[in-house]
Parts: structure tokens; C-alpha cells; sequence
């Protein structure tokens, strides 16, 4: 966990921080940008190059031509306090075009421009990624599955990908760890701020493990907060191949990883709805034509292996 520090020159990222802050240059837009050849650097230094064209486009080069008028001296700062960061928290910044950056998230349809992670950048080099999501509530035979599942997933080569919160999400990333494979935890908040709190000690454990990376969009000293939840859903999501909801209500949070999948055009699988209000999200994702429900029984290894061969064939 102590390998030197991969970071972007300060200029590089203080370039693409002021893209980013431009209102509606998301994450599509940076890699529409990369695939035409130009860094952000080069964009302001010539705003007439940005290569978006009609009205969008115009709107975006008025907006670079004022803040490069204001100066770029706020987002230098920012850089250069955001490589200190890291460095001293022996953590990784990755970006568009870095050999490191994530595959299935560069893929997808959230590659944010600006990755942080701490721990071993090989952990996000394998494309074989399951999330692994549920209510901070599961217990009895739905916590029991979780776990198993997770296991099953390590076990045959796959990396577990969850959001480090508690239950559900916990259950997943101690099952990997516990049975000798890779996990990713996506936080909700900067590195240096572990979330949630009640998950320090598990924090600690991963931090010992070689098999497990931290991995935020979010820079550091950002607080968790409902807006980040949601974010760390959809990157969680744009991670894997598919996603598994252990357990959840059709109102819980795990659901949004349920519609990001949907979104993303990703297999979503639950275990059996038992008839409760605490596995009705389970039951919605059985009565999508796309969903795929578990039952309990002695092939369930079995529906595991066939539909986890199905995110394979994805890639």
C-alpha cells in the first residue's frame, strides 16, 4: 500500500479542473474530448479548438474565454494542494488518457475526469468486475447470500466492487477480502475522510490488504452528502460488468444502482423476493425482463456461475 504516488503534473490538472467547471462539460464531454486528440491544456491555450460544435459548443467556449480571462490561479491552487494530498496519503490521481485509468469506467457512461485511489492500481486493471450493493439493513438469510455470493465472485477471478457502507455493502467487501480476492470500495467523500465513520476499523483492515483499492471521484477534504451517495452509485456501477442487490426496499438506496444498471445497460440480479416491504427492490428487479432473481437452492451456484458467464460476454 506503499508504493509511490502516480500523479498528473499540477498544470495537467488544474486544466482539467477548469473544464470541469464549466456547467455542463461532464464526463461525456472529457472523453469526447481525449477521443479528438486535445488535452484540457490545450483547449485553454485556444479556445477556438475545443471541438463541440452549435450553440453547445458556442456557450462552452464563452464560458473558457472568461474564466481563462479571470486567470487560472484558483484552479492551480486547487492542483497543487490536490497532489500534496495525495502524495502524503500515498494515493494515486488518474485521469483521461492515464494507462491506469479504469477500463469498464472509461466504458461507461459516467468517465469522470478526475479519479483518486488509494491502494494497488493493478486491483483496477481487471475488467472482470461484479458489484456488490444492498440495504445497510440486510441480515438473516439475505446477509448469509451476500456474503456467499461474494465469495463465489472472488473465488472464481472476479473483483468485488461496493461502496463501503454498512451492511450490504460491508458483507461484500469482507467477503473478497476473507477469501483471498480483489475489492474496490468507491467512497462517497475525499480519501482522507473515511465514510461511513462506524466503518473505520474495516478501513484499516483494507488499508493492510494488497487485494483492495480505495477509489473516489471526489477530491480530497470533500465531505459525504446525499449528491456524492448518489454519484458513488452510478461509479460503482459504471465499474462492473453487472450489478447484484442482495437486499433492498424499492425505495432504498441501493436501487439507484438498480437504475444506473439500467442506464448502463447492465445485467442486474437479486436473490428472491421472501414477500416483505424490506425486499420489495428485490421484487421490481425480478419483474424487469432483464432482471434475473436467485432462488435458494442447491443449483444456486449453479444460476451464479451461468450469469456471471453472462457479464463475460458483455465485455
Amino acid at each position: 500500500m506503499n508504493a509511490p504516488s502516480h500523479l498528473p503534473p499540477v498544470s495537467v490538472l488544474a486544466a482539467t479542473y477548469a473544464l470541469e467547471s464549466v456547467k455542463g462539460f461532464g464526463p461525456q464531454k472529457f472523453r469526447e474530448l481525449h477521443a479528438s486528440g486535445l488535452t484540457p491544456g490545450e483547449v485553454l491555450a485556444n479556445v477556438d479548438r475545443l471541438p463541440i460544435a452549435g450553440k453547445r459548443g458556442d456557450t462552452f467556449r464563452a464560458e473558457l474565454r472568461r474564466i481563462v480571462g479571470d486567470g487560472l490561479d484558483q484552479f492551480e491552487e486547487r492542483a497543487l494542494k490536490q497532489v500534496d494530498q495525495a502524495a502524503r496519503n500515498n494515493s494515486h490521481i488518474l485521469l483521461h488518457g492515464d494507462p491506469d485509468y479504469p477500463v469498464n469506467l472509461w466504458a461507461s457512461n459516467n468517465p469522470v475526469p478526475v479519479v483518486y485511489v488509494h491502494g494497488d492500481l493493478d486491483v483496477l486493471r481487471d475488467t472482470r468486475a461484479v458489484a456488490c450493493v444492498g440495504s445497510r439493513g440486510i441480515g438473516g438469510a439475505y446477509e448469509a447470500r451476500q456474503g456467499e455470493f461474494a465469495t463465489y465472485a472472488a473465488t472464481s477471478g472476479w473483483t468485488v466492487v461496493s461502496g463501503f457502507a454498512l451492511g450490504a455493502d460491508t458483507v461484500a467487501h469482507r467477503a473478497a477480502r476473507d477469501a483471498g480476492g480483489a475489492t474496490v470500495c468507491v467512497m462517497p467523500s475525499g480519501l482522507d475522510r473515511p465514510f461511513p465513520p462506524e466503518n473505520r476499523s474495516l478501513w484499516r483492515e483494507l488499508l493492510d490488504y494488497p487485494s483492495a483499492a480505495f477509489l473516489s471521484e471526489f477530491a480530497f477534504g470533500t465531505a459525504a452528502a446525499a449528491l456524492t451517495l448518489r454519484k458513488r452509485n452510478k461509479t460503482i456501477v459504471a465499474l462492473a460488468l453487472g450489478v447484484l442487490v442482495g437486499q433492498s426496499s424499492a425505495k432504498g438506496g441501493a436501487m439507484n444502482a438498480y437504475r444506473f444498471a439500467v442506464e448502463q445497460h447492465k445485467p442486474v440480479a437479486a436473490f428472491r423476493p421472501d414477500g416483505t416491504d424490506a425486499t420489495s427492490g428485490n421484487r421490481l428487479i425480478g419483474d424487469d425482463e432483464n432482471g434475473t432473481l436467485f432462488a435458494e437452492d442447491r443449483r444456486e451456484e449453479q444460476a451464479w456461475a451461468s450469469w456471471l458467464r453472462r457479464l463475460s460476454s458483455s465485455t
